[in-house]
């Protein structure tokens, strides 16, 4: 790709080329893809922006930044992260240390404290002109990105993998005094503990005034103890710190602490479980529009507060794997996920739709027929019988395992025998003058056979079976995939109920989106037909000749 191209209208970024501009904005417009990724779409790892149309995309195999009116394209691995600072330099970081990619050059190498360890950077914060590294050696900082130097106080020298700074008023006191920030503070997070530092004071020795453990008793989950954490990151207000894990999102107000120097570990912190789909895992989690978004491996989900619902938004993004969601300066949301870079108008519907516009819609509407659904009950229930989840399963289950002790262990036996016994005897006598030999010879056989039934009946079985623990095991994995199936086909119905309630309301969508709408609606009503066997598509035939007309 060798431009980062605007799809429609508002989607375009000026500063970048290849934007296309096709008349006026519709009065909807939907996600929209402004380019592919260049090392391979299914390795998406971050991206950054700088001033009104600068994007840098790093993906599996390096770094992609659009300036100028033009790419420009950086081979690196490994790669974690990417940040701008304010004089517009792109810091790239990677578990084989940090690079720095300014106007004029190429990406650079800056050796970081900590040997190896040390330059295995996750993570950067960039807040003002202060830089803050989650490394493999701990935190490490530096005011101006030229010297670093590891975080002094109690900081911990043991891995750090995510790190959070809120702004605070930064005050430079001459080119011979160290930098300082009253009022921000610092969050660091390493295996299974989380920190943080009020009343930031960088002296040439990067030391802070404490450092602090924020205890938190996480709830349980269905994934097991061993949880990966996602994010670590504070809203744009400065008003709340949320820690981000794969399932569960913890967050502590942040208010009561903006006008003291000190932290107040008491602080309790909230706990938000998503309504996740199936199997997804949280990537990241940003605002953009007023609104919450959340990226995960199976789509990107949207809620207007922290405290959900949370929902899918419309495809591509919605079913896809993304990464990470940001704000433009155009008002727009940006999300990266596994085909590229998508943008998102936040201007939905403020003006009324001319009377014209109404009648073209309403002409293309009134040949658009989504035929009727079956009750949501009875599509559950379908989709559940073909998947053999069905509650009847675990019953039939449990109730042969009680049986099974009343059937003898049976053991049949046969066994057939051969005799065979030889004797030879010799003998002399004199008899009439000479001598007579005497031969006696004799051969006997012998044949048996029998054959036995052994029943062994384990009557013990009756009162607790030894297959108990396994059938609960299978019995559990049941649920679970019974409450996956649901959920899929739950967010599958309603996603079409809304598109049909918004294919009817002349006034939100436009020509263009009521065929979009339409195409999904089928897509939706093809995977719901696939989970019932096709039951859903004879519902309909039925339906069709009692009544002879399609609703």
């Amino acid at each position: 790709m060798a431009a980062l191209i605007g799809a429609v209208g508002s989607l375009a970024l000026p500063a970048v080329a290849g934007a296309v501009v096709d008349g006026p904005s519709p009065a909807f417009v939907g996600w929209e893809r402004m380019g592919s990724l260049g090392g391979g779409a299914e390795k998406a790892v971050a991206f950054a922006q700088y001033g009104d149309g600068e994007i840098a995309v790093a993906d599996g195999a390096g770094v992609s930044w659009w300036r100028d009116n033009r790419r420009e394209r950086a081979v690196l691995s490994s790669i974690r992260d990417l940040a701008f600072s304010a004089d517009g330099v792109l810091w790239i970081a990677t578990s084989r240390g940090l690079f720095f990619w300014n106007r004029k050059g190429r990406p650079a190498a800056r050796r970081l404290p900590g040997g190896e360890a040390g330059n295995q950077v996750e993570e950067i914060a960039i807040s003002d002109s202060i830089f803050l590294l989650a490394t493999g050696a701990g935190a490490v900082w530096s005011a101006t990105g030229q010297n670093f130097a590891p975080l002094g106080g109690s900081a911990p020298a043991a891995a750090i993998t995510h790190v959070a700074i809120r702004p605070g008023r930064f005050e430079h006191r001459g080119p011979m005094a160290a930098p300082m920030i009253h009022g921000g503070q610092v969050w660091l997070y390493g295996p299974s503990r989380l920190l943080t530092a009020g009343a930031i004071a960088f002296d040439s020795k990067g030391r802070v005034t404490h450092f602090e453990v924020l205890p938190m008793a996480l709830p349980r989950s269905g994934l097991g103890e061993a949880r990966t954490v996602a994010d670590l990151v504070i809203d744009p207000k400065g008003q709340r710190l949320l820690f981000v894990l794969e399932d569960l999102i913890a967050w502590r107000s942040l208010e009561d602490e903006i006008s003291t120097s000190t932290v107040s570990v008491s602080s309790s912190w909230r706990f938000v479980r998503p309504n996740l789909p199936p199997g997804a895992a949280i990537r990241g989690l940003g605002w953009a529009a007023g609104r919450v978004w959340i990226a995960t491996n199976h789509g990107l989900l949207v809620a207007d507060t922290i405290d959900g619902p949370f929902r899918r938004t419309t495809s591509p993004v919605g079913t896809t794997s993304c990464v990470d969601v940001q704000a433009s300066a155009r008002n727009q949301t940006l999300a990266l996920c596994r085909q590229g870079l998508f943008a998102l108008s936040n201007n939905f519907v403020h003006e009324p739709v001319p009377a014209a516009d109404i009648d073209s819609m309403s002409a293309v509407s009134s040949v658009i027929s989504l035929p009727p659904d079956p009750p949501l009950s009875e599509i559950r229930r379908r989709a559940l019988r073909h998947a053999g989840l069905t509650a009847r399963r675990a019953q039939r289950m449990r109730s042969r395992l009680g049986r099974r002790a009343y059937w003898p262990d049976l053991e049949l036996r046969f066994d057939l025998e051969f005799d065979f016994d030889r004797e030879q005897d010799a003998d002399q006598a004199f008899t009439y003058g000479e001598p007579r030999e005497f031969f006696d010879r004799t051969f006997a056989t012998d044949r048996s056979y029998s054959a036995g039934i052994e029943l062994d009946w384990d009557l013990g079985g009756i009162v607790y079976p030894l297959e108990t623990v396994d059938l609960s095991r299978e019995l559990r994995q049941l649920v679970t995939l019974r409450d996956d199936v649901s959920d899929e086909i739950n967010q599958l119905y309603f996603e079409r109920q809304a598109i049909r309630e918004k294919l009817f309301s002349f006034g939100l969508v436009d020509p263009k989106e009521i065929g979009r709408l339409s195409w999904r609606a089928r897509e939706i009503d093809a995977g719901l037909d696939a989970w019932t066997g096709g039951w859903i598509s004879r519902w309909r035939v039925q339906r069709l000749d009692s009544t002879g007309a399609v609703e």
